[in-house]
């Protein structure tokens, strides 16, 4: 059993002080009536037997009033949830790369930051994530959970991805997949990346994807001056830096030309390095929304309502005990 507000259970601590007030307030009650009057209960018209049955009928009740005001959930209901939005996948670059200091703590941290905050702003919108290399993997498929999300993008470290390299070719396609050709929202692919160390195809069809109603836009990561590449163990602890075949350290700097053209030719356009991305979510959130397809979810069944007849049934009946 799940409880919808657990903490009202902590009232239920109050039945045990309410039973001691009760038994002392009978017994001072008692004392009282034998030292001055030294008569028996029915001379004040008391009945002990219904006085302890009302008593107890009114903490029953209190005890399914708080389970209930608690709401207990139990039983799997499924439901369909339907919503209109854009959907937007977000790309992003996991290459040795990103690990460069040359922005704090390092660029997939600022990455990471930067989606996590557009994320939260396209609240209503779908959202997806697909992380690249040397290949690309699909990590979250679109979803209104913005939540669930956020919880894909603790997955994005490159030791996690065997593959070295930069393969943007490879992350659009993959990115490509996740749009639901028979929505009418529209569509927006958000690339996230340095740029560098590229692998694949780099003569990329970003004018199919137009033609598809998709737009491309991409966020720059690191700086113009660069930095070394980490090399990391499977730990992600920093074991050294690349070098070249002269054994000098390798600098890695963002390939700015290249994420612009692909902005400025996918129809959205191309964000400077480490700047504010809010032009982006802004733009996102004006265009034509579409009506999604179910999303099917698992939910507990609240049951809060069988407790409150109960609570209610003794009440009622320890109001009628009063009066008999």
């Amino acid at each position: 059993m799940n409880w919808g507000s657990p903490r009202l259970l902590y009232l239920l601590f109050f039945i045990p002080l309410f039973i001691i007030i009760f038994i002392i307030k009978k017994y001072r009650r008692k004392m009282v009536i034998k030292k001055y009057f030294q008569k028996t209960y029915d001379l004040f018209n008391l009945n002990p037997v219904k006085e302890n049955i009302r008593f107890v009928l009114l903490i029953i009740s209190f005890f399914f009033l708080i389970i209930s005001a608690s709401r207990p959930k139990w039983g799997e209901k499924a439901e369909v949830t339907k919503g209109k939005g854009v959907d937007v996948v977000f790309c992003v670059d996991v290459s040795k790369s990103m690990l460069c200091e040359d922005v704090k703590p390092n660029r997939i941290e600022l990455a990471k930051l930067v989606m996590r905050m557009m994320a939260e702003n396209l609240t209503g919108n779908r959202v997806g994530l697909v992380a690249f290399a040397g290949d690309a993997y699909t990590l979250c498929p679109l979803t209104t959970d913005i939540s669930v999300f956020t919880l894909y993008l603790d997955l994005l470290k490159p030791q996690f991805f065997p593959y070295y390299g930069t393969n943007i070719g490879r992350a659009l396609e993959t990115g490509l997949k996740l749009f639901d050709e028979k929505s009418t929202s529209s569509k927006v692919l958000i690339l996230i990346s340095d740029g560098e160390d590229l692998t694949g195809n780099v003569n990329l069809p970003i004018g199919a994807y137009v033609e598809r109603g998709i737009r491309i836009f991409t966020i720059g990561i690191g700086t113009k001056e660069g930095a070394p590449v980490p090399e990391i163990d499977s730990l992600g602890n920093i074991t050294g830096y690349k070098k070249d075949e002269k054994g000098e350290v390798i600098l890695s700097k963002p390939n700015e030309t290249l994420l612009a053209n692909i902005g400025m030719i996918g129809k959205g356009g191309y964000i400077g390095l480490n700047r504010d991305p809010s032009p982006i979510v802004s733009f996102i959130n004006k265009m034509k929304k579409g009506e999604f397809s179910g999303e099917k979810s698992i939910e507990l069944e609240e049951r809060y309502q069988y407790f409150l007849f109960v609570s209610i049934l003794t009440l009622i009946a320890g109001l009628i005990v009063r009066e008999v």
